[in-house]
């Protein structure tokens, strides 16, 4: 029975169908009712299996239910789960009900109305509602609301049935249909759906839906004032409920009466997770912090030795040879910059940072999620310890709260980064987190996580032009000021060759004269997905969002470059010159990508068997010693091409389409983030602002977290669990939502099938740093090219294969030939490091396209007018800028094969 007036915060139950927007919802509840939210999922295996009984003996510790949206429809008794159950409630057992979306749908159907397509899937789109002002509408004005579905509910209305009412009073009449659905709310913005029913009210029970969803960040203010609403009607039958039952001599019971019921539940739950039999992590720790035996050199650090100097004209790449890094293993994380080194622009990246790898003195860990093995192998390969989990990230995670070192620098807003891991997790490696079943591997060329053990590492701050050496080992100080010293020669001797001055240096000679590196790129052939195929996937995914399986899909595809080695690299597992020269070969490469395709979070890695280059325009999240995190979700795009202006791009990605795609996975970060911060501390402080790039417009958003406040009343574990928040939500974020789609892990399922189980790797990963002082920083791993090293016996020690993936977000808007276009502009923008001057031969479907190689020509021809460079030197002499552009335009106009 239902509970009495309450003198204490409600207590809610929130039915989970698997969303990615649930926490939203749980946030807003929590916020505007002061409500104690219990979240469970669908399929929960307490109630499987068993008696509906037990499930309504639960429901007794609770105020009144919350029914989540989620992929499928509500004709799929898997898609809705209990939800069905609540709908046979006995009216002993009844309790107020709010349904969204899927549970809106749920909830119809159980009374009558039947599930039908939308002629137009509504994802991501805003709408005005039009609403009678009665019950859960109240005193509700305009309502704008966003829109998450491709089927809808019909009660056989006229204005369903014949489009047409007799007078206006018609439209809240109840049906024959469905004599206990009572409507509230309707949608006429899209012609095509006609009349599509937002909200129910049945007649006699406490049951309410809205088709919309009130949380969203794009659901102006009344989405709020609905949910208000709705616990106000739900009070009072509650109070109504509880004085008929005293006036018949039945006793009310309270909900708090049963807290033990659910404690006892959630009790036996968390017994069954201490059975894991993963090894202990304290032992896992002690190890670590055993150097004498098999742990970590310089753990956990006893300080953080640091010195400074200024940066001059240096560049990172200036630093990475200076070092002589970029001949060896190295991780760095680049923060692309204005021909002025200043950052691209505000929020997108204002340090680079530099983890020097020496040979055979960094230890790494390694996790391959084939055979759950947690591994840490020395600087030379050889392995130090392993052990079996399927859950690697624990593990880091007490690693690095373990990690801080006893002493912390004088100022704690310094380098963002003192020293730590530095790394990659692939894509699926964030598909475990999810819990979404994919082709394994255990090649040990390859692992899902990989991270090395920094203890020295440059931090360059491009705003103040600072370098930080730094160093986490003991007794480390005479390298540290050797370093400063060598890097302070160095920016003078940089600052004496680029200061302008009365004489002129001579202009530089645009063509590289590396003939070792010309002929490689010489040799280079494009592989690309023909559009065929990539367009047919595209509509598997329509007809998979037409059904109400997803709301966007992120569809990917894996390109490829191959190229003859140069004779100086064979054999580089082996021979240490050949090892050499195929790292400087891979460090030539990143720097043509970063030049030609500058990003606020590129990267490069070579360690191991692996080869990373990365010029990513999109931040991951990024936190601080604070644990005030922030996410920048990129979604929308429009390449740059002759003829596309700045004013065009705006217009093209102020679509419904783009904002749409943006919009969605803002919905999807803000969800994630509110797991972990809670409600209250999440905010979208940028929404779905055109950004540019050097080959590319971009729709970009921030969402960021507020730092935990923390009083004396917090106990050790709450402060403990505070310290972490950053680390958590990068962890339960996995695989970025920009990648996959939303809701995340039906969308991901879907995904397995749509691209064949194929493996995505490093790309739709993370790349980044957790440093020991408790920050990270990570980006997503797209505009990538990807090498591995081939192990004896395994391929072809005389080619290189470089894979480069890309993709899009598909939604019911979506032109698969405009996809198409799209994923090969994305393939582009990393390609042109492969690519001799500014063309290469690309195979599609057996030919070679003239209009690509028209278009990569027609943009060096541009670049050299930026730079100023009139004259471009070619073996018949020399030909103008002007020349070159109108020549291949013409060229392009004829359309003939290259």
């Amino acid at each position: 029975m239902a509970p009495a007036t309450l003198v204490r915060k409600p207590r809610i139950l929130f039915l989970d169908a698997y969303d990615s927007f649930s926490n939203n919802i749980i946030a807003q509840v929590t916020e505007c009712i002061d409500a104690e939210v219990t979240q469970i999922h669908i399929d929960d295996p307490r109630f499987q299996g068993t008696s509906t009984h037990s499930f309504s003996e639960y429901l007794r510790s609770f105020d009144a239910v919350i029914v989540g949206p989620g992929p499928g429809s509500a004709e799929v008794e898997t898609d809705v789960g209990l939800m069905n159950e609540l709908w046979r409630l006995q009216e002993s057992d009844l309790l107020p009900v709010l349904g969204i979306c899927l549970g809106f749908q749920s909830l119809a159907l159980a009374f009558g109305a039947t599930i039908k397509k939308l002629a137009e899937g509504q994802h991501g789109l805003i709408h005005e509602i039009l609403h009678n002002s009665q019950s859960i509408f109240k005193d509700v004005d305009e309502l704008r609301a966003t829109q998450y579905h491709s089927l809808q509910a019909d009660i056989g209305h006229p204005i369903q049935t014949k489009r047409a009412v007799s007078y206006p009073g018609e439209l809240w009449n109840i049906t024959e249909q469905c004599p206990h659905l009572k409507p509230l709310a309707w949608d006429f913005e899209v012609s095509s759906n006609g009349a599509v029913l937002m909200a129910v009210q049945h007649t006699e029970k406490p049951f309410w839906g809205v088709q919309f969803h009130p949380e969203s960040i794009c659901t102006n203010a009344e989405g709020t004032r609905i949910i208000q609403n709705w616990w106000d009607c739900a009070q009072e039958w509650i109070r109504e409920r509880n004085i008929n039952a005293r006036r018949a001599g039945i006793p009310t019971r309270i909900a708090s009466d049963l807290d033990g019921h659910a404690n006892d539940v959630e009790t036996n739950m968390l017994a069954s997770a201490a059975k894991s039999k993963d090894p202990p992590i304290e032992d896992f720790i002690k190890i670590m912090s055993d150097p004498g035996n098999v742990g970590l050199p310089h753990y956990p650090p006893s300080s953080v030795i640091c010195e400074t100097t200024g940066s001059g004209r240096l560049k990172v790449s200036d630093v990475c040879e200076v070092l002589g890094a970029s001949m060896d293993e190295v991780i760095v994380l680049e923060s692309g910059l204005q021909p002025d080194l200043l950052p691209l622009g505000v929020g997108t990246g204002r340090y680079s940072i530099i983890g020097l790898m020496p040979f055979g003195e960094t230890p790494r860990f390694f996790w391959w999620g084939a055979n759950g093995r947690l591994q840490l192998r020395d600087g030379e390969g050889c392995d130090q310890c392993a052990l079996a989990t399927r859950d690697p990230w624990k593990y880091l995670k007490e690693f690095m709260v373990h990690g801080k070192p006893a002493e912390s620098p004088e100022s704690r807003k310094c380098s963002p980064f003192w020293g730590g891991l530095m790394g990659y997790a692939t894509y699926e490696a964030g598909l475990e987190t999810v819990d979404v079943e994919h082709e394994k591997s255990a090649d040990e060329s390859t692992p899902d996580i990989c991270f090395a053990w920094i203890t020295r590492s440059i931090v360059i701050d491009h705003e103040t032009k600072k370098l930080y050496v730094q160093s986490i080992r003991s007794n480390d100080e005479d390298w540290v000021s050797a370093t400063k010293e060598q890097l302070y020669m160095a920016a003078y001797v940089k600052s004496q060759t680029s200061t302008p001055n009365a004489t002129p240096l001579p202009k530089p000679d645009p063509f590289d004269t590396d003939h070792e590196l010309n002929s490689y790129l010489a040799s280079c052939e494009q592989h690309v997905q023909n559009s065929e195929s990539y367009c047919a996937t595209v509509q598997q995914c329509q007809n998979w969002i037409a059904a109400g399986h997803s709301y966007e899909i992120c569809l990917t595809t894996q390109n490829s470059i191959t190229a003859r080695r140069p004779p100086t690299c064979i054999n580089s597992r082996t021979d240490k010159h050949a090892r050499l020269a195929n790292n400087e070969l891979s460090w030539k490469l990143y720097k043509r990508m970063t030049a030609r395709n500058p990003a606020p979070f590129s990267a490069y890695i070579r360690i191991n068997d692996m080869h990373i280059l990365s010029s990513s325009p999109e931040r991951y999240i990024s936190w601080d010693r604070t644990q005030r995190a922030s996410c920048r979700p990129i979604k929308g795009t429009v390449q740059k091409a002759p003829g596309v202006t700045s004013a065009d791009a705006h217009e093209i990605l102020s679509s419904s389409k783009e904002r749409a795609e943006n919009l969605m996975i803002v919905d999807l970060v803000r969800h994630q983030l509110h797991g972990v911060y809670g409600a209250g501390n999440v905010v979208v402080d940028q929404l779905m602002q055109v950004e540019e790039y050097e080959t590319l417009w971009q729709l970009v958003s921030v969402v960021d977290t507020l730092p935990p406040v923390l009083d004396a009343s917090c106990s050790k574990d709450e402060r403990k669990k505070a310290e972490m928040l950053g680390f958590e939500a990068f962890v339960e974020s996995l695989p970025p939502g920009s990648m996959t789609g939303a809701p995340k892990k039906r969308s991901c399922e879907l995904l397995q099938v749509a691209e064949k189980k194929k493996r995505r790797g490093i790309y739709s990963g993370v790349i980044g740093y957790l440093d020991i002082g408790g920050a990270g920083d990570f980006s997503v791993v797209i505009r990538t090219a990807v090498k591995v090293e081939t192990r004896d016996g395994d391929g072809d020690e005389e080619e290189d294969t470089w894979c480069i993936g890309a993709g899009g977000a598909i939604t019911a808007q979506s032109d698969p030939t405009a996809e198409y276009e799209e994923m090969l502009g994305k393939f582009r923008s990393a390609s042109r490091a492969f690519q001799p001057g500014e063309y290469m031969p690309r195979k599609v479907d057996g030919g070679v396209r003239g209009r690509y190689a028209m278009e990569l020509a027609l943009d060096l021809a541009r670049r050299m007018e930026r730079e100023g460079i009139d004259m471009w030197e070619v073996e018949e002499g020399s030909i103008d800028g002007d020349e070159i552009m109108e020549e291949l335009e013409e060229f392009g106009e004829e359309g003939e094969e290259v």
